[in-house]
């Protein structure tokens, strides 16, 4: 009898977690993780599998609950191979986000052998190595969490009003804030505004932004104004689906809204022309003349999940949205849009190599067009997510908002204040980038136009003072320039060898040079192929500045090949190892070559 209850009792524990299971599998696929995540919890108390701790691991990184997510996907990778390859990529992220970057490129590695054809594993991966390489070179810069805006509950996306600061936030006030999102627990989101103090980290009473017509009763913000504040555009979510669309679409989406300021009261709100009821349009931020308005969106026909667009203002409203193409947005999700007073345009990303999560990213604007978006270093980013930059002070004062360790609530305010930070070489948010280090110091090269052998039996322009007339010869010489990790700028120490080749061109006019590009051994190959031709370019770019003829030039990238030392594929070295195959290597010709120059 007594084997017979132990049974019985046994069957009926493993019908109760099979209903919880289920049931939470059915608030799983309505987006409530919150709830999901406890039932799971439940089940893994009474059955503890390796779907379950899966499904676990799942809710929480949905979440951006990112410890606890790893603590579940530890769990199923302690039980053994799991047949999900999604689960490796997954782990891989969370992995990243906590720092434990060895496992990571591990599991990034497993997710590459299993779903080969999905090239986000070896990216990722590489990620790993672009993080830690990076930390070599990190600032004295200091970040500091704003206690006088932030809660135990989330705190984001600063921006500047009057006189403070308007900000969203889950925390509860009056009449505000008392009603449960059920994908992560918390408040719905509600606008919120505090006054600045005497400092630009002290600020008065945190209160909601004064009007029904923006703190709706869900999410609400983040918001954007006109240059005079007479015009406020945020993004808000509204349960309006009934019946049909309702049970079709089953999630609202985030819509774009604008209202006008009148004696001191929002009035007039209206929908942005471009919202849609099958996809997302949110984070919109609008240019100071307001002439252009960028924004977030999941609609069909992009790169990945949200693609960052733009619309321009016509006398009717706005032209239709532009697709910012693949120079800013990627396989993964592109936020939070702004423009700093140069024009360099900021958002965050998860398609970078950066340090996980999302990425605060910067593509720098040069002549009115956008240079290669680069990442910024730490600690404007972290292992966590990072997004919402804004200035005070141009690129050197501002905030930003973080769920990184050590916040107050799941999500803070940051401050940044570059004038007050004790720094070894003058730095900018815009240039402060992944690869970034401080300009080399060493003697300024001698302007020559003397060629030579070096050590190495390679030529290259000697150290020495010019002398006239010098003959030079033009057969096997080779001129190199380094370039930094995963970059394509012309560094400082490489101007001075160009300047000199500027030298020895100008005064031998019957040589024209192959500007060949490449890079070292990590990343893919078509990223490499692109990121060489991009060097090559710079090259003949930083050239034709010095007024070489840009038809005597003809740059051409080979991508991750000819290395020059040990460092191919899969062979662990040192970054200085690494460095000798980042390069572009000129030759002289006598006679233009059959190649065609694809410089513009």
């Amino acid at each position: 009898m007594k084997k017979i209850l132990i049974l019985t009792f046994a069957v009926l524990l493993s019908l109760f977690a099979t209903a919880q299971t289920r049931r939470a599998d059915t608030l799983f696929a309505k987006w409530e993780y919150f709830k999901a995540a406890k039932l799971y919890e439940k089940a893994i108390a009474k059955n503890p599998t390796q779907d379950l701790y899966y499904k676990l691991g799942e809710c929480y990184q949905k979440m951006h609950h990112y410890k606890e997510a790893l603590a579940a996907y530890d769990k199923v990778n302690a039980i053994g191979h799991y047949a999900n390859a999604d689960f490796y990529l997954n782990y891989g992220l969370v992995l990243k986000t906590n720092e434990r970057y060895t496992d990571a490129k591990i599991a990034f590695k497993m997710y590459a052998d299993m779903a080969p054809s999905d090239k986000r594993g070896l990216f990722y991966m590489n990620s790993c190595d672009t993080v830690i390489h990076d930390h070599q070179f990190d600032m004295p810069i200091t970040v500091s969490a704003v206690s006088s805006l932030n809660s135990n509950s989330s705190d984001l996306c600063p921006m500047l009003y009057k006189d403070g600061v308007v900000f969203i936030s889950s925390r509860q006030a009056s009449g505000h804030g008392s009603k449960i999102y059920s994908w992560d627990g918390e408040n719905y989101l509600h606008v919120f505004y505090a006054k600045k103090g005497k400092g630009d980290t002290s600020f008065g009473n945190v209160t909601p932004l004064e009007s029904d017509l923006i703190n709706r009763e869900y999410h609400n913000g983040p918001v954007c104004f006109s240059r005079n504040f007479d015009t406020i555009y945020f993004n808000s979510v509204n349960k309006d689906l009934k019946g049909k669309e309702k049970r079709t679409l089953k999630i609202e989406r985030n819509k774009i809204y604008y209202a006008v300021n009148k004696n001191g009261h929002w009035i007039d709100m209206k929908p942005f022309q471009y919202n849609n009821d099958t996809f997302s349009v949110a984070t919109p931020y609008l240019t100071q003349d307001g002439s252009r308005i960028y924004f977030a969106s999941d609609m069909p026909g992009g790169y990945g999940g949200a693609d960052i667009y733009y619309c321009d203002k016509q006398n009717n409203g706005w032209s239709k949205p532009v697709n910012m193409g693949p120079n800013i947005n990627t396989f993964g999700n592109e936020k939070f849009p702004s423009i700093d007073s140069s024009g360099n345009f900021y958002f965050s990303s998860d398609g970078y190599m950066g340090y996980g999560g999302m990425d605060i990213c910067v593509a720098k604007s040069t002549n009115g067009s956008y240079a290669q978006v680069s990442v910024l270093k730490a600690p404007f980013n972290s292992a966590a997510d990072d997004y919402g930059i804004t200035f005070v002070k141009q690129g050197r004062i501002g905030y930003f908002s973080s769920n990184r360790k050590g916040g107050k609530g799941d999500e803070d305010i940051y401050y940044f204040d570059l004038d007050k930070d004790s720094l070894p070489c003058p730095i900018t948010a815009s240039n402060y980038v992944i690869g970034y280090k401080c300009p080399p110091k060493q003697k300024e090269l001698a302007v020559v136009d003397t060629i030579v052998k070096d050590t190495t039996h390679h030529y290259v322009v000697a150290n020495t003072p010019a002398k006239e007339n010098k003959p030079v010869g033009v057969e096997k010489i080779v001129m190199r320039i380094p370039f930094d990790f995963n970059r394509s700028n012309i560094r400082p120490d490489a101007a001075r060898t160009l300047d000199s080749i500027a030298i020895v061109l100008h005064k031998n006019r019957n040589l024209n040079m192959m500007v060949n590009g490449y890079c070292d051994s990590r990343g893919t190959y078509p990223y490499n192929q692109t990121l060489s031709e991009q060097r090559s370019k710079a090259t003949v770019k930083y050239l034709v500045s010095k007024g070489i003829a840009k038809k005597r030039l003809v740059p051409k990238g080979y991508g991750k090949t000819k290395f020059l030392n040990q460092c191919s594929d899969g062979v662990v070295c040192t970054d200085d190892q690494q460095e000798v195959n980042r390069r572009v290597e000129m030759w002289f010709t006598p006679t233009k070559t059959e190649a065609v120059s694809t410089i513009e």
